[in-house]
């Protein structure tokens, strides 16, 4: 071989493209990349590699020169081979000490260098023996590399990027001089990217941030649930920090979401994503709205001849059809106040009782989850025990609620969401799924009767406060009617995110139907469809004392007894805790106006049950559960505007009914 220096330039072929270069924030270019460390309103941008000198591992009889590091770049870096099997490992740490998500998007490309001081004839066969790998993690770069699959790297996380050439010894000529390879220089180019990337990324200001002052314990996830706060500039629910979501003290009921596995984005983007990211409806199927573990307590305002709540200058004398506030305090779950009479004349607050919905399984808990639309979707005929596999249960806005069958489908069909490989991303261990018991549906209406519910709403006043009907006869899931005793309309009146004022006191017409007057309270309370819950019917003795104490199940097709005492249905009844029974004064009676629940829960009132308690607020039915309507449903239905209320009781037979729906409450694990 010569000894003429002779030097090949090889090209590489990393060509990697991205369309949308943003950090992220609005005051920045949507064009603009930053590597290194910069300041992003209030928010810190840094990605750099940790080490000054990149690590290297020599093979063989390679040497390795360890070359400059900025930022995120690597330079001057060069390996000299001799013999195949020689080579040039570097590997450098990446770290994100910001506090955005930084999510890697190119890789650029400066091309590889062989200099060989031998004949120039043997360049081209040493060239097709060297090659040079990129990998990030354990991602391989190259010209097939689908940035978008790459873990975003979140703030406080390392990640390795390793670069190795090699002279293969599959080679078949050994050269008589050392090759040197130079052109390894790469530079790794990160970006943030907040939301979909079709859309403006959000400035902080559009996100509402809401930090509590209420006392109320904070929301418990289950697994892959995603807190979310509404983006009114952008009419779009959007991830936010669980500690930013929620203010009780201003009607800012905590709220999270489940999403598809792959849908517009995938689960594992959203729950990476940082806060302002855009949860699209199409890839949410369920939204819950959290319940925290409270007492109460009601006031008498008249010397305790009666107990409607109290008074306020907006309702200086509550009543049966215009009712006052019920006290309510937050209580951690350590705390359970069972000896209050639930019930104050004067004076200090007192009479302070634990809701029983919060003692779920005989087990204080911190809170509940409940649905915040009524249920829509499927269940399956054939859904009837807890393996169900043939229910596509929904829960969000603008759907049609699911009726139709016996009472014994709606609950296993609630059941169904914790199965293996269901869709929400739920687990066994995720708490415990069910349909709304009615002590749980209590807990919702006595919260919203409250300071922190549509009560103490200040956009609303008088006939207001109370919860505006859904007048849909579609059973439009999320309607409102814009107030409370609203006529009926086919289809929607108006959206559950309908933000416009009639004034005087109106508040919000889509909000207006939830609990809170805002958009962050539960909907579909009163009217819509109405809600049967898991309250059941003990058989009372009446010269059978063989019964006494059996569940009556009439035409549900759970197992029990139907009215007349005889067994009936053939599907297992679930575990007790997922149903409260009650006793009824007059049990033989096929006319329910007449039956009672004063004395309904071992011989006392039921506290909290929104029954007894509430008897008839907001002009609501008090019926009481007999013998041939042994289940309770709640909420009243669309058309019936002068009863329909979160208070309305009334009873059925668990039978088909296509305008009977249910409700599903998640308890979680503390």
């Amino acid at each position: 071989m010569s000894n003429r220096k002779q030097k090949l330039i090889i090209i590489g072929a990393l060509c990697l493209v991205v369309t949308l270069l943003s950090i992220g924030y609005a005051i920045l270019s949507a064009n603009l990349r930053i590597n290194g460390t910069a300041k992003v309103s209030g928010e810190k941008w840094s990605v750099e590699f940790v080490e000054k000198q990149a690590k290297t591992i020599p093979k063989g009889k390679a040497t390795c020169d360890i070359g400059t590091i900025q930022n995120t770049s690597v330079t001057n870096l060069s390996a000299k081979v001799k013999v195949p099997g020689d080579s040039c490992t570097f590997t450098i740490p990446v770290e994100n000490t910001g506090t955005l998500d930084a999510s890697l998007v190119d890789v650029t490309n400066r091309g590889l260098s062989l200099s060989y001081d031998g004949d120039p004839g043997d360049i081209d066969i040493i060239s097709s023996y060297i090659t040079y790998d990129v990998r990030y993690g354990n991602t391989e770069i190259n010209n097939e590399t689908s940035f978008d699959t790459i873990d975003i790297l979140e703030p406080g996380e390392r990640e390795t990027i390793t670069l190795r050439v090699e002279f293969k010894e599959e080679a078949t000529q050994i050269p008589n001089d050392v090759v040197t390879i130079t052109g390894l220089d790469r530079t790794f180019n990160f970006e943030n990217k907040v939301g979909s990337s079709s859309e403006t990324s959000p400035t902080p200001e559009t996100v509402p941030v809401y930090h509590d002052t209420s006392g109320a314990n904070q929301p418990v996830l289950s697994d892959n649930m995603i807190p979310v706060v509404y983006d009114e500039t952008r009419k779009e629910w959007v991830k936010q920090d669980l500690d930013k979501s929620y203010d009780y003290s201003s009607q800012v009921w905590a709220n999270a979401v489940t999403v598809v596995e792959d849908g517009t984005q995938t689960r594992s983007y959203y729950k990476k994503a940082k806060a302002g990211t855009v949860i699209s409806m199409n890839d949410i199927n369920t939204m819950w709205v959290w319940i925290p573990r409270y007492s109460y307590t009601i006031k008498s305002e008249n010397g305790g001849i009666n107990y409607y709540g109290k008074a306020s200058s907006d309702n200086p004398s509550p009543s049966q059809e215009l009712p006052g506030e019920i006290d309510i305090k937050f209580i951690p779950t350590s705390q359970n106040d069972s000896e209050g009479s639930a019930q104050y004349i004067e004076g200090e607050v007192s009479g302070w009782r634990t809701n029983d919905a919060f003692n779920f399984d005989n087990k204080n808990r911190a809170g509940l989850w409940t649905a915040k639309f009524e249920t829509s979707g499927t269940i399956g005929d054939t859904c009837i025990s807890e393996t169900c596999d043939k229910s596509n249960i929904i829960i969000k806005p603008g759907m049609t609620s699911f009726t139709g069958p016996r009472l014994s489908r709606f609950f296993y069909g609630a059941r169904s969401m914790q199965r293996e490989d269901n869709q929400y991303g739920f687990s066994s261990t995720s708490g415990d799924i069910h349909m709304a018991k009615n002590d749980e549906w209590g807990a919702i209406t006595y919260l919203s009767q409250s300071k922190y519910g549509k009560y103490g709403n200040e956009d609303y006043s008088g006939a207001n406060k109370e919860v505006y009907i859904n007048n849909s006869s579609s059973y439009i899931t999320g309607n409102s009617g814009g107030t409370p005793n609203a006529a009926p309309a086919s289809g929607l009146a108006y959206e559950y995110n309908n933000m416009s004022s009639l004034g005087d006191g109106t508040g919000h017409m889509g909000p207006g139907a939830s609990t809170t007057g805002t958009i962050y309270g539960v909907y579909d309370m009163a009217g819509g469809a109405t809600e049967y819950v898991m309250g059941i019917l003990e058989y009372d003795a009446q010269n059978n004392n063989d019964n006494f104490g059996k569940l009556v199940t009439e035409n549900s097709d759970f197992k029990g007894l139907n009215s007349s005492g005889e067994e009936t249905g053939y599907i297992n009844l679930p575990d007790a805790k997922y149903y409260n029974t009650y006793k009824s004064a007059n049990p033989i009676s096929t006319l329910w106006s007449t039956a009672k629940a004063e004395n309904a829960c071992d011989g006392g009132v039921c506290y909290g049950h929104a029954l007894s308690e509430t008897a008839q607020w907001y002009k609501g039915t008090d019926s009481f559960l007999v013998r041939i309507s042994c289940f309770f449903h709640r909420g009243g239905i669309y058309d019936k505007k002068d009863t329909s209320s979160i208070f309305y009781v009334s009873v059925g037979s668990g039978d088909t009914s296509d305008s009977r729906s249910f409700r599903i409450v998640l308890t979680p694990n503390n």
